[in-house]
């Protein structure tokens, strides 16, 4: 079956909607990173760079063993995804939320139409993965910066600083 399957019935496509929310809202969100990593500062302040999940990749296929291949490849990368082999109705994906990209390695007419569907929704443009999975695809970067430099980069004399004055 298409990713984009005009053709289903309001009914059918009203109930995989429905369908692809409840499972989008019993997925957990992540409450730690894939990874931190503390970089050295130049200057003495502390820097820490970490990886989170995206919000949940649809893996559209084509096709049931393609979708459930997508779906293993993003959770290896450290994200969150739901396989639809069956694709899913052309209104369907404009109205969706709570995921954060699709996956389709299918033809490039369907891709083409995945990601003007994806470009049309309000709020940010999600993408749309045509090529294997790396974690840049479904990792956001999240930098963290305390800036120690006013104090000469002293953490101490910051700390100091910082203290009420007794009187």
């Amino acid at each position: 079956a298409p990713a984009l399957a005009p053709a289903l019935a309001p009914a059918l496509a009203l109930a995989l909607a429905a369908d692809v929310c409840a499972r989008l809202a019993t997925l957990p969100v992540a409450q730690h990173p894939v990874e931190s990593l503390d970089l050295p500062g130049p200057t003495g302040e502390m820097n820490r760079l970490s990886l989170w999940p995206r919000a949940t990749f649809l893996c559209l296929g084509p096709g049931t063993e393609t979708a459930n291949r997508q779906a293993t490849a993003v959770r290896a990368a450290g994200g969150q995804a739901i396989a639809l082999p069956g694709g899913l109705a052309d209104g369907v994906l404009a109205t969706l939320d709570g995921f954060g990209g699709v996956v389709w390695w299918g033809d490039a007419d369907t891709a083409r139409a995945l990601a003007r569907t994806l470009a049309a929704r309000p709020g940010p443009i999600l993408p749309l993965v045509v090529a294997a999975i790396a974690p840049h695809m479904v990792l956001l970067e999240r930098h963290l910066c305390v800036d120690t430099t006013a104090s000469g980069g002293n953490a101490q004399l910051l700390a100091e600083t910082a203290r009420p004055k007794s009187a």
